[in-house]
């Protein structure tokens, strides 16, 4: 039997992990890979778009989201792990 699952540490990882993802992949979509990804994560965050300076804030959308799933990831294995 393992113990709880450390949900701030599921919600950090998941949040750092999405937040690169998403820099790499706005990164790479001026070459041309990545560009339809960029386009859809551009319907999901809101005020996300081409300009530089909203690499940040995509960037910080994207951990803001991956944190809050990795959060309520861990809270609802924990409370059907009992």
């Amino acid at each position: 039997m393992t113990g709880p699952i450390d949900t701030r540490a599921l919600g950090l990882a998941s949040g750092i992990f999405w937040a690169l993802l998403i820099a790499v992949l706005e990164l790479t979509a001026g070459t041309g890979y990545g560009e339809r990804w960029r386009l859809l994560f551009e319907d999901i965050y809101p005020g996300y778009d081409r300009t530089p300076g909203d690499l940040l804030w995509g960037t910080t959308l994207a951990f803001v989201d991956g944190f809050s799933a990795g959060v309520s990831f861990g809270w609802l294995y924990n409370r059907l792990a009992e």
